[in-house]
């Protein structure tokens, strides 16, 4: 017979996602993204159009292939400011046990639009993306540090940040919304 160990089984956290910055486009890789809500010549379109922050496809990486991934976007995340602790959105990342080599999963698109965050006021804001495993990554109990965000012992969430300068007021010398990515004019 051979004895068997009884040494304790070594517990590893599980490391968290990671973002590859490297295949983000040049234009989002910047301090701080610039929102011109509208201008002049936008108001004045039929639908009037106004501008938005086009945040593209985000690639990032999870070792495990077969792990479902949550991701939760976040305005201005503040503990002292209930409503900004609720996820302005939220996806799920499928795992997959078929392709044992696909560890890099693409996180959908997001549109930075003031008007439908409820943005009033010109000045900087924070847009977050937090990304951890959906079954066990967040600890959602209102009564932790991070509500919505804080992870389960064992487990760390990737968090990547965008700082938007957002003006409101319509601008003389910004007729209409820059032609230049990330931002993009929306018509309704």
């Amino acid at each position: 017979m051979v004895p068997q160990s009884i040494d304790p089984i070594p517990t590893e956290p599980h490391p968290p996602p990671q973002f590859l910055v490297g295949e983000m486009p040049a234009y989002l890789v910047v301090p701080q993204l610039q929102l011109y809500k509208q201008g002049a010549a936008d108001a004045a379109q039929a639908p009037p159009c106004h501008c938005v922050v086009e945040i593209p496809p985000l690639s990032i990486s999870e070792a495990d292939p077969t792990i479902d991934l949550t991701v939760r976007w976040f305005v201005d995340y503040d503990v002292s400011v209930a409503r900004s602790t609720n996820p302005v959105r939220q996806e799920t990342l499928p795992g997959t046990f078929n392709d044992a080599t696909a560890i890099r999963r693409q996180i959908g698109k997001f549109d930075f639009d003031a008007d439908a965050l409820q943005i009033l006021s010109s000045g900087p804001h924070v847009l977050e993306v937090v990304v951890g495993e959906k079954d066990a990554a967040f600890n959602d109990s209102p009564n932790v540090a991070e509500p919505n965000r804080t992870p389960t012992p064992g487990f760390t969430l990737a968090v990547y940040r965008f700082f938007i300068n957002v003006k409101v007021e319509q601008d003389p010398a910004r007729p209409s919304c820059p032609s230049d990515l990330p931002s993009v004019r929306v018509c309704q």
